[in-house]
């Protein structure tokens, strides 16, 4: 007796238009849908095909708000009311934000040095909140200066806050990278810069995001040598410091 074992089934056609979106893409092609628009002139145009209408919005013919009518609806809705349009649509808006920012004018060294100022006195404050909690239960006191300059009262200041300092900055630069990562990370500014109506960007304008948010800060402590990583701010066209140029990224005003 001769055996024979079936083969795998192939999917009928049927049963792959059983997707929704294969469905109706399917649909629509076989009802040869036809669109057309109303242009910024006022004028309409069309009718034509959807590889067509999405050859215009790369063009820039049809934005989110153009009306566009399209022949199995007779009606006339505006662009982004069609599920087959908004992946144009998204490409669209996000070169059209991304060109807007390019064209933003960057921030010079005085905005931002009155950012800079800012954030010190927020992180200021956060520090002796956190340091409170901190060293009390230590009874870790803040050296006081002299009231007699002496070398010897001199000497034992110094001592005091060197002490002072390798407790404090365990404390401070973890408070410090946490205010900077986070707020620049999700909205591009820390709160300085928002108080002058700056923002940091990528050299393209897209948002910087965490990651990149953290690695500018890392690079921001190289800028602080001496603060020569902040001469290019008044050197270049661009305001770019040390650590701009380092991650890829520029601070402009915002719109």
């Amino acid at each position: 007796m001769r055996i024979v074992f079936p083969g795998p089934r192939r999917p009928s056609l049927a049963k792959s238009t059983d997707i929704p979106g294969v469905r109706r893409l399917a649909e629509m092609a076989a009802m040869d849908i036809q669109y057309k628009i109303i242009g910024g002139d006022e004028t309409e145009y069309g009718p034509a095909s959807l590889a067509e209408l999405k050859d215009w919005i790369r063009d820039g013919r049809v934005a989110a708000m153009t009306k566009v009518w399209r022949s199995d609806l007779s009606m006339w809705s505006p662009a982004d009311r069609y599920t087959e349009l908004h992946d144009e649509l998204a490409r669209l808006h996000a070169t059209a934000a991304a060109a807007a920012d390019r064209a933003l004018s960057p921030a010079g060294f005085w905005m931002r040095l009155a950012a800079y100022v800012i954030d010190n006195i927020v992180l200021a404050l956060i520090f002796l909140a956190v340091w409170g909690t901190v060293a009390g239960p230590q009874h870790w006191q803040m050296p006081v200066p002299p009231q007699t300059l002496t070398d010897a009262s001199m000497q034992q200041f110094r001592e005091q806050f060197n002490l002072w300092l390798d407790r404090a900055l365990p404390v401070f630069y973890p408070i410090f990278m946490i205010y900077d990562v986070l707020l620049n990370g999700r909205y591009g500014a820390t709160l300085g810069k928002m108080l002058v109506g700056a923002k940091i960007t990528m050299v393209d304008g897209a948002p910087i995001g965490y990651n990149r948010a953290l690695l500018r800060w890392l690079a921001a402590r190289l800028s602080d040598f001496f603060f020569i990583g902040y001469l290019p701010i008044v050197l270049r066209p661009d305001k770019r410091a040390l650590h701009d140029l380092l991650v890829g990224t520029k601070v402009v005003y915002k719109r």
